[in-house]
């Protein structure tokens, strides 16, 4: 009787959904604790499922395809290492980059508890990130106030930099780059905007789910990440036209939405890096772009290694000192102190893994698109439309934060049904 309970439990996966909880609220809250999660996690997945692994492997899903991706890519990596000379950073990348292989293998069968339950986790990570968020900007009022002669005074600019801003990027997200960070509140804004929708919860917690997200939507502008701005003003758009021919009832919030984003626009051509941006495809004149933005030198340099190495790539643990070397040759000295990557995922794969690995990582992206489309999930399409921005301006793999982010919600999303979308 006893070993027919633990066996149902199992089936339920009820010790795999409850770390599943934990990974949710501290990959915004602290995301360097995930390491030992994920151990935690896959071990719980083998316990819960080791009867069943003939099963899983014989299993006809129409995800198998995509789990067999992401396998082939991060194997792809580990077979990088036999040519790449720097094998300590490239055992060091192999590792930390776990995830690419732990996440799509358990959140392809994952048990019934987060299968049934599984919406709920997207509510936890969405409320880890806003108490996140919270704290950047109590940490960043704690910075701004001062207390002399008994009197409070209000500066959010630090004494040895004037030029910077505690309210505004790096130094608002003091723990976490800000472009990790406007990923997972970008993230959370469509799931509190889906939240509002879900009729099962009574009226106060939607519209406070619908609040959360407008707050969440505001905090992308003082964090301060290009490529979320970018990302945000084209995806709140699709949403909110779908929003307005789908359904009767919001129409009128959406519309509200694209009128307060239409006037917003000026102010999102304020912000700085936007700015540039903005400087350097009107060719303005005096404007060299290059000197604003360094991306712009690190990709003619990646691409000048790439061209050296164009099908196997330099391997995994040589990336950096090959482009170091190369700022080097280019003179560009204070990029080389700096050591600075890619600055663009699809460069970076093609430096690690040359040819073979970017057609591997692309085919991967074009059956998460295919995915999308074939079942008119709208949520998964916008989280592969933001991983395709943000893969544009940052090496999103290279760190904990989002080599962890990217294939927990490519899965994730998948197991778990859009209740709205997939009727219309």
């Amino acid at each position: 009787m006893l070993k027919k309970y633990f066996e149902i439990q199992n089936k339920k996966g009820d010790i795999t959904y409850l770390i599943a909880i934990l990974v949710m609220v501290v990959m915004p809250i602290h995301y360097k604790f995930l390491p030992p999660l994920m151990i935690v996690l896959c071990l719980a997945w083998i316990y819960e499922n080791y009867s069943e692994f003939g099963k899983i492997v014989r299993s006809h899903s129409k995800y198998k395809l995509l789990v067999i991706a992401f396998l082939l890519f991060y194997f792809w990596q580990i077979f990088s290492i036999l040519y790449t000379s720097d094998l300590k950073m490239g055992w060091s990348n192999i590792f930390g980059r776990l995830s690419l292989l732990i996440f799509p293998i358990v959140f392809f069968e994952p048990g019934e508890k987060i299968k049934t339950s599984g919406f709920t986790l997207f509510r936890i990570f969405a409320i880890s990130t806003t108490i996140y968020v919270i704290s950047c900007f109590g940490y960043a009022l704690s910075q701004s106030l001062d207390f002399y002669n008994g009197t409070w005074s209000f500066n959010p600019h630090p004494a040895e930099a004037e030029w910077l801003n505690f309210f505004y990027g790096p130094d608002l997200t003091y723990s976490i780059h800000p472009s990790y960070l406007a990923m997972y509140v970008l993230i959370s804004v469509f799931i509190s905007f889906e939240s509002w929708y879900d009729t099962s919860l009574k009226k106060g917690f939607r519209i406070g789910w619908l609040i959360l997200g407008s707050f969440l939507l505001l905090s992308i502008y003082f964090i301060s990440s290009r490529a979320a701005i970018i990302a945000t003003i084209i995806m709140i758009s699709f949403y909110a036209v779908v929003n307005i021919i789908n359904l009767k009832k919001s129409r009128l919030i959406w519309v509200i939405f694209i009128v307060v984003l239409i006037f917003s626009l000026p102010l999102f051509r304020k912000n700085d890096r936007v700015n540039i941006l903005l400087k350097g495809f009107s060719k303005e004149q005096k404007f060299d772009l290059k000197k604003q933005d360094e991306r712009i030198i690190v990709w003619k340099a990646a691409m000048n290694v790439i061209k050296k190495n164009p099908i196997m790539g330099v391997g995994i643990g040589d990336v950096r000192t090959e482009l170091v070397e190369e700022y080097d040759r280019i003179g560009e000295y204070k990029i080389s102190r700096q050591r600075l990557n890619a600055h663009n995922q699809f460069l970076e794969v093609l430096l690690e893994n040359g040819i073979v690995g970017i057609l591997i990582f692309i085919s991967l992206f074009g059956y998460m698109i295919f995915i999308a489309i074939n079942e008119k999930r709208l949520l998964y399409g916008l989280f592969v439309f933001m991983m395709l921005v943000f893969f544009m301006f940052e090496t999103v793999l290279y760190r904990l934060a989002g080599v962890s982010f990217f294939p927990l919600f490519s899965f994730l999303l998948l197991i778990i049904p859009e209740r709205r979308f997939n009727k219309t």
